[in-house]
């Protein structure tokens, strides 16, 4: 937990919608992100948090290239290992069977992959994988592999158990027929059953309840998200609870060997691509801006030629990062999604060292 900066909420705006047989247009999962996302994605030790048996494990059949590859090559100009194989981990508990504790993009260890061969989505929708037999057994606290720390818990209602890729009201409108959506689940929080003694180390890093990691389902009935196929109109923004502040940077060695002089950056309006600039911001290291107030959708543009960076925006709950950069010394830009109208401000936290512009445009 040491190294875990926020948690997405429950029922949040994080991510994408991910929902289940009841609900539409939330994200009823949990993201974990750590400190320095971008340089632990490929390493980040993912856990078993209960007893019980892994039964199958889920491959992305997509041709399409994924959002958080996408996300990552873009971000760090990096491609992943070549051993990293992203699955879906599903575990029955032996406390509870009818539920499946999901764990996303994640690189199972080997010993895993020899004993449950992996099932395409299109089977699981159609309810016609098989579970492996005898499976895989794993302890609460065992190591299973790397990658994200994103977590599910997906009850069957009715249906075969087979676990199911309708998790969105995109889905379910255009594969409502198969077995997968006509099957009946409910999604709930890890909060909902996490021990007393676990959750304390949550309470060690910051004075938290459990009902502060869920939007409650009368919270979202009354402040209902919006949805453009699986994409939150706004995304992220007020969707994670921080756990912990980000350390200040430790200032690197001076050498007395001449820099390399940097690429420049793009200019203002090579970055705007012909969008309509509401506001621009630029400078080295850290900054805070003023605030906009914005009437119009919008969306942030970012070039940076170098890193650590980190972008984080207010639009009146708190701030929210929506942009992090490991080290690098390449320039690197970034687009974020829309957000609806509202009072921005902007805080961009880096090494002295590193320049960077930001625009805001319209939508």
């Amino acid at each position: 937990m040491s190294d875990i900066e926020r948690i997405s909420m429950f029922r949040s705006n994080a991510g994408h919608d991910y929902s289940d047989s009841f609900e539409s247009c939330c994200s009823m999962k949990h993201y974990y992100r750590p400190f320095d996302y971008y340089e632990k994605r490929f390493t980040q030790p993912i856990f078993s948090p209960v007893d019980g048996v892994i039964l199958y494990i889920g491959v992305d059949e997509n041709s399409g290239e994924a959002s958080w590859l996408r996300d990552y090559k873009e971000t760090t100009g990096k491609q992943p290992p070549d051993d990293y194989l992203d699955t879906k981990v599903f575990i029955r508990p032996d406390k509870a069977p009818n539920l499946w504790v999901r764990l996303h993009h994640v690189s199972p260890v080997q010993e895993i992959l020899d004993s449950v061969a992996p099932s395409s989505g299109m089977d699981q929708m159609f309810g016609t994988a098989t579970p492996a037999s005898p499976g895989f057994r794993v302890r609460a606290g065992q190591n299973i592999g790397v990658g994200l720390g994103e977590i599910s818990i997906e009850r069957h209602l009715t249906g075969n158990g087979v676990p199911s890729p309708c998790t969105s009201g995109k889905t379910q409108s255009e594969w409502g027929q198969l077995p997968g959506c006509q099957a009946k689940r409910q999604f709930h929080s890890i909060f909902e059953f996490m021990t007393d003694d676990v959750f304390s180390d949550y309470v060690e890093l910051a004075d938290v309840e459990r009902s502060d990691f869920i939007v409650s389902l009368a919270e979202r009935s009354s402040a209902p998200l919006r949805c453009e196929g699986e994409k939150f109109e706004t995304r992220d923004i007020g969707g994670y609870l921080q756990l912990q502040e980000i350390e200040g940077e430790t200032s690197a060695p001076i050498s007395s060997a001449p820099e390399e002089s940097k690429e420049s950056l793009p200019s203002v309006e090579s970055l705007a691509k012909q969008n309509q600039i509401i506001g621009s911001l630029a400078g080295e290291g850290s900054s805070i801006s003023q605030e906009f107030k914005i009437s119009s959708a919008y969306g942030l543009i970012i070039a940076s030629d170098g890193g650590p960076i980190e972008v984080k925006i207010n639009t009146g709950d708190g701030y929210r990062v929506i942009y992090n950069r490991p080290a690098g010394d390449s320039v690197a830009t970034y687009e974020s999604d829309a957000f609806v109208a509202s009072d921005l401000s902007v805080a961009v936290e880096a090494t002295a060292s590193v320049s960077w512009k930001l625009l805001i445009v319209t939508r």
